[in-house]
């Protein structure tokens, strides 16, 4: 409670003067007195009383740390020290907990890249059975689709792969790009015991498409299916090391359907072009084109391919295909081939 200036006019104005005067210092002195008060009892809050037997032998003011922040009092120091703490302790832990994961899909990734060159990897394809969504590529658990077994092959590995396709029909357009490993095999589970000359595999795709692969790719055990929906071939290689094309069977009559779809023009039965590749077991009848080879490829066609009734069997451009001595495939033009291309053996 303040004290009360006198101002009537009834007391001399020289006394009045110096009693108001008096007044004021006296408040001034009693607001430094609260102030004092107010940081000598802040000064008892933040005492730290170190004991040296029974009496206190240190007085430390610590209600500043380390980085300078000064709080109110040593105890609200101390528990906001102690909060930044148990925060920066659980964003250590989750750290330290996404890079565990994070090393443990490296060293899977490492593992699977540097497991040994030759390692063999096997991946089950079923129509009926699998499910993409869920599979592993174990035959208990396998995809439903080619390009999902294809899908899951590294970009780069040591390993050779093996996808098994069970019988049944795949409306595919099946694409493998850019992939570098010992070796990949697409191949009917049953193509080591049906001879695609005679009979259907029954294992039906619609086409394959595989570009700039740096591995030894091998196709085995098919039979072309719904071409008029294709891009417009049955198989299809790029840019890759080298193709191995087997016991497939082409039957679909290809000579009179509309062109405007197709990626390369006239349907072609088997194509290639920027590599080398071979052709064993394999018939194609009533295809527009059945072998194709472009831009300095070399197709060699071994002597048990079989077909007939194709418009045009062998087309070089730029490219040499070897045709064995008992190669029996005929056409209403044999060869035809542009720019330098050759076709040996016909």
């Amino acid at each position: 409670m303040g004290t009360l200036k006198k101002i009537t006019n009834r007391i001399y104005s020289e006394w009045k003067n110096a009693f108001n005067h008096n007044v004021e210092q006296l408040e001034r002195a009693q607001e430094e007195n609260q102030t004092r008060h107010k940081a000598t009892n802040k000064r008892i809050d933040n005492l730290v009383l170190g004991s040296g037997g029974d009496s206190p032998n240190e007085v430390v003011d610590a209600r500043s740390n380390a980085r300078g922040d000064i709080y109110d009092t040593l105890k609200e120091r101390i528990d906001a020290g102690e909060k930044l703490t148990d925060e920066e302790l659980k964003d250590v832990n989750e750290l330290l907990t996404n890079q565990k994961g994070e090393i443990g899909q490296l060293n899977s990734i490492i593992q699977e890249l540097y497991s040994g060159s030759g390692s063999n990897v096997d991946i089950f394809v079923s129509a009926e059975k699998g499910d993409d969504s869920t599979a592993t590529g174990a035959e208990e658990k396998p995809f439903k689709t080619i390009q999902g077994a294809v899908n899951g092959i590294p970009f780069i590995s040591s390993s050779h792969y093996y996808i098994y396709i069970e019988p049944g029909v795949y409306l595919e357009d099946v694409r493998l790009q850019s992939i570098t490993a010992n070796r990949i095999d697409i191949r009917g589970i049953n193509s080591d015991v049906v001879d695609a000359i005679n009979q259907d595999t029954g294992v039906f795709v619609r086409s394959f498409k595989i570009r700039n692969c740096k591995a030894p790719v091998f196709v085995k055990g098919f039979t072309q299916t719904d071409p008029q929906n294709s891009n417009g071939y049955f198989a299809f290689f790029s840019g890759c090391q080298y193709v191995h094309i087997s016991n497939c069977r082409l039957l679909q009559n290809t000579k009179n359907m509309d062109e405007s779809g197709f990626d390369l023009g006239t349907y072609r039965g088997i194509s290639i072009e920027y590599g080398t590749g071979t052709v064993e077991q394999v018939i194609t009848n009533n295809q527009a084109r059945a072998y194709v080879a472009n831009y300095g490829a070399i197709l060699r066609i071994s002597g048990d391919v079989r077909g007939r009734d194709n418009l045009l069997v062998y087309n070089a451009y730029g490219s040499i295909i070897f045709a064995g001595a008992q190669t029996a495939v005929r056409g209403d033009t044999v060869k035809n081939t542009t720019y330098a291309g050759q076709v040996f053996g016909v």
